[in-house]
């Protein structure tokens, strides 16, 4: 008991508020002391006084960085303590009068700073820090030296909102995204929960948004058409946003000019809903009065399109049937662009359509890596497409440069970026400010179906890194009811025109799926293959007269081209010359093992991952064979490819693509 009696009191004299009280008390013994040694001499009582001036002087001039309430508090206190001590000193320090000076001044004062301590107490402000060392998103991610908070976050349901403020030259907003895995593990949430809104204004400010629960998981039904007999200039609504507003965008352009008309890459692996994401898109638009969607799919083709088909203006599902498309495009946009300019028109518009009957046309390419691998080209068509009325969708699953031109995806100027297979796909899809504001796609791969990134014009800018969910698709039933209640667009003369016989030859479905064309009956792999390679001997048969027309102008004849007669024979080579030929590649000295070689055909795919291919075929194993860089035959090397394909880590079978041609995969390595 008396050891705990002793403690409270150790712990009550160490308390701040028992401190002026002891100052006080302390006076009784250090003026008798003072007046036992000093009492009679003058020359002392100088000193004291000299010294009590020079420290009330000294507060004065320490309290300089405080506030002013607090620098005249402690100088008062100081003053009426030293002039108590001197006089108590040379007079009677044990006399009633002395004691009861002490006893009320004394008080007074350490009950002073008593009341001043328990008010410097802030509630709030206690809560706030408390709350910040809870979250710990600046001192422990980032350290009190680089970043701090700019002001009390704002709470609101399922959303905090927190400004931060950066230390001038030694972080940047970039820096503070790098970080976000770290901040997500400390708060035990999703690193997509986490926003980074830098300030344009400036780039030591802006806000973390944090979005603990994602509110996407159940997903949304489609509601039906937001626009039912619009316009397309009406945003076309696909989703909802983490905040439930609606993820809308826009195709053309708007007639203020605050809005350019949009071309749309769709980037998504397998299983991440791209082409449903697409497909109630493509609804939406066939529900509004003056557009027409072509289309075209080699690989999934019905798959995909079904219940759209008869809705579509053209669709094709082969790839000869989708580069006679692509083909024909060249010639529609030239049509649509001078039939636009005669009229005044610098870009399409409603009136457009009213005066011309001229629709706004939205291509939907799907699959498109297949038309880039065999060299369709598609540079011209979408710089040039967009004055002319016409958005071009290109859906594949990695935008690498070996999938696509980077020519054509500069000129991509919309992007729907759903779930990638890894950061290198992720930064490929999406610009360096919507990865840096803290877009990570792939954090859920294919796992979440639906779940995607918005980029495009018109769209707020804010939310380009905010996830979204496109809506469950609807039912193959409901579109049927929906476009079949929708009103028919036609192409209008001009596109008709322009597409030429390929259009005018293209099949057409009802909604009874009966065909008004028929599409052939059942042919052998012999026949196909035939008629195939038919369809590609027409295609380059119409191009080379086009370009042939072109050269020769609308009065020119094939015999005058450059003055060549293409009916002359070839002249013989004069005497004296010869023809040379490149020296043949030297074999190896030596043979390589076969651990060697199989090493050799590894190392080649690392090379192949380096340079961002996504498939891989006979091209690019060909020139390492029997007398390159592995020395083996040809069979050998099928044998390998195979094997790799089998254990699906380094190689991939592709369905439908040509032999030999495997999809790339990038295996992560295993942390030591």
């Amino acid at each position: 008991m008396a050891d705990t009696l002793r403690n409270d009191a150790w712990k009550g004299a160490k308390s701040p508020h028992a401190r002026p009280w002891i100052a006080v008390a302390s006076q009784v013994p250090a003026t008798f002391a003072a007046n036992q040694a000093w009492g009679g001499s003058p020359l002392a009582a100088v000193g004291i006084t000299v010294a009590s001036m020079a420290l009330t002087g000294a507060t004065w001039w320490a309290g300089r960085d405080t506030s002013a309430q607090r620098r005249l508090h402690a100088t008062a206190t100081t003053a009426v303590a030293t002039g108590y001590f001197t006089v108590a000193t040379y007079s009677d320090p044990l006399g009633g009068t002395q004691l009861s000076w002490l006893a009320i001044g004394g008080a007074t004062l350490a009950a002073s700073w008593n009341v001043r301590k328990t008010l410097r107490t802030n509630p709030d402000k206690q809560q706030g820090e408390q709350q910040a060392g809870e979250t710990g998103v600046l001192v422990k991610s980032l350290g009190k030296a680089k970043a701090k908070l700019r002001g009390e976050p704002t709470v609101e349901p399922n959303k905090v909102t927190a400004p931060y403020q950066l230390a001038p030259g030694e972080m940047t907003n970039a820096d503070l995204s790098s970080r976000v895995n770290q901040i997500a593990s400390e708060l035990g949430i999703s690193p997509n929960s986490i926003r980074i809104m830098a300030d344009p204004e400036n780039a030591a400010q802006g806000e973390m948004v944090f979005v603990p629960k994602d509110m996407l998981t159940e997903g949304t039904p489609w509601p039906g058409p937001s626009a039912f007999g619009g316009s397309i200039t009406d945003a076309v609504v696909v989703g909802i946003y983490e905040d439930g507003d609606p993820e809308q965008f826009w195709f053309p352009a708007d007639e203020d000019g605050d809005r350019n008309a949009t071309h749309f890459g769709a980037f998504g692996m397998n299983g991440s809903g791209k082409s449903a994401g697409i497909t109630t898109a493509i609804v939406e638009a066939l529900t509004r009065t003056d557009v027409i969607v072509w289309a075209a799919d080699p690989a999934k083709g019905q798959q995909t399109f079904g219940p759209l088909l008869p809705w579509l203006d053209w669709v094709e599902m082969s790839e000869a049937g989708g580069e006679a498309m692509i083909d024909a495009l060249s010639q529609v946009i030239t049509a649509r662009a001078n039939e636009l300019g005669r009229h005044g028109f610098k870009n399409w518009t409603p009136a457009a359509h009213a005066k011309l009957g001229m629709p706004y046309m939205i291509v939907w390419i799907e699959e498109a890596g297949r038309f880039f691998r065999n060299g369709t080209e598609m540079e011209g068509l979408v710089m040039e497409a967009r004055s002319a009325g016409i958005s071009v969708i290109i859906s594949l699953q990695r935008p690498s440069a070996s999938s696509m031109p980077t020519d054509v995806r500069e000129q991509l100027g919309g992007v729907m970026c759903f779930g990638v297979k890894g950061a290198t796909t992720a930064d490929m899809a999406l610009p360096d400010d919507v990865r840096d504001a803290g877009a990570r796609p792939e954090a859920w791969e294919g796992r979440k179906r639906g779940y995607n990134y918005l980029v495009a014009p018109g769209v707020d800018e804010e939310r380009y890194a905010m996830k979204a969910r496109t809506f469950t698709p609807p039912s193959d039933q409901m579109i049927v009811e929906v476009l079949a209640a929708a009103p028919p667009v036609d192409a209008g003369p001009t596109t008709a025109n322009a597409a030429g016989e390929a259009y005018a030859n293209r099949a057409i479905y009802l909604p009874d799926d009966e065909q008004q064309q028929t599409e052939g009956v059942t042919m052998t792999k012999e026949q196909h293959d035939e008629q195939r390679q038919a369809d590609e001997d027409t295609l380059l048969a119409r191009q080379v007269e086009r370009d042939i027309a072109a050269r020769l102008g609308d009065d020119g004849d094939i015999a005058d081209l450059q003055g060549v007669d293409p009916d002359r024979e070839i002249p013989p080579v004069p005497a004296g010359q010869r023809w040379v030929f490149a020296e043949p590649e030297p074999e190896p000295a030596t043979k390589p093992t076969t651990e060697e070689a199989v090493a050799r055909l590894h190392a080649l795919l690392d090379e192949l991952r380096e340079a961002g291919h996504e498939f891989v075929g006979p091209r690019h194993f060909k020139p390492h064979g029997a007398k390159g860089r592995y020395g083996r035959s040809r069979g050998w090397l099928s044998d390998q490819l195979n094997n790799l394909a089998d254990e699906g880590v380094h190689l991939e079978d592709v369905e439908d693509a040509e032999p030999g041609t495997y999809r790339l995969l990038y295996p992560e390595l295993t942390p030591a």
